[in-house]
C-alpha cells in the first residue's frame, strides 16, 4: 500500500508539474493593439492627435520588440510676426505619419508592468504651400516648404496595465526627438534638431 500510494503521489506531481510548464510555455509572446497619439510640438504652441497601430512580440517578461506606425492628419502650425510696419500670420496645414520600431525593457507583474522604450524611426510631413494673412505675403507665398523624410527617435516610458490575461491596456509618454531635413517650420534649413512631447492611449490582444 506504501509503494501504491508513493507511485500515486508522484504520479500527481508530475502531473502537475506538466500542466504549470504547459501553461507556461502557453504564455502571450505576441500582441497587436491601436491606440490614439498626441504630439506637441516643442517651437509652436501646438498639439496633433492621430491614430496608430503596434505589433509587440516578447522576448519575456521583462523585454520585448516592437514595431509602431501612427498617423496625424492635421500637423498644422501658425506663425505669427508683428513687426513696425506689417501683421503677418502665415499658416502650413499638413500631417504626419511616423513609423517606429525598438526596445521595450522594464518589469511586469499579473497585473502591470512598467517599462523603457528606445524606439528609432521615420517620420514624415506632407503638405502644400502656406496660407498668408498680411501686408507681405506675396514675398511669404514665394518660399514653398519641401517636405523630406527625417530620422525620429522616440524615448520615454510605459504603464501597461493587464485587466485579463489577453488584455492590455497601455499608456506611452515620452520625447520623440527629430533630426530635421525639410526646409520647412521649424527648420528654415535643414540640420536641426527638435524635441517634442508624444503621448499615446490604447488598448491591445495578446495570443
Amino acid at each position: 500500500m506504501n509503494t501504491r500510494a508513493l507511485l500515486s503521489s508522484l504520479a500527481v506531481l508530475l502531473l502537475c508539474h506538466a500542466g504549470v510548464a504547459a501553461a507556461q510555455s502557453r504564455e502571450s509572446r505576441f500582441e497587436i493593439g491601436g491606440q490614439a497619439t498626441m504630439l506637441r510640438l516643442s517651437d509652436f504652441d501646438t498639439t496633433s492627435a492621430g491614430v496608430g497601430g503596434r505589433f509587440t512580440f516578447n522576448l519575456a517578461r521583462w523585454a520585448a520588440v516592437e514595431a509602431e506606425a501612427d498617423y496625424i492628419p492635421s500637423d498644422d502650425v501658425e506663425i505669427a510676426s508683428t513687426t513696425f510696419t506689417h501683421n503677418l500670420l502665415v499658416v502650413y496645414r499638413r500631417n504626419r505619419a511616423d513609423a517606429f520600431f525598438g526596445v521595450k525593457l522594464g518589469v511586469r507583474r499579473d497585473r502591470f508592468g512598467v517599462f523603457a522604450k528606445v524606439r528609432p524611426g521615420v517620420t514624415r510631413l506632407s503638405g502644400g504651400g502656406p496660407e498668408c494673412v498680411g501686408e507681405v505675403c506675396a514675398l511669404v507665398l514665394l518660399a514653398v516648404p519641401t517636405y523630406r523624410t527625417e530620422f525620429a527617435l522616440d524615448l520615454g516610458g510605459v504603464l501597461e496595465l493587464y485587466p485579463t490575461a489577453r488584455t492590455v491596456a497601455r499608456f506611452d509618454l515620452g520625447d520623440t526627438m527629430i533630426r530635421h531635413r525639410s526646409a520647412a517650420p521649424p527648420c528654415y534649413l535643414p540640420g536641426c534638431t527638435s524635441h517634442n512631447l508624444s503621448s499615446r492611449v490604447g488598448i491591445g490582444l495578446r495570443f
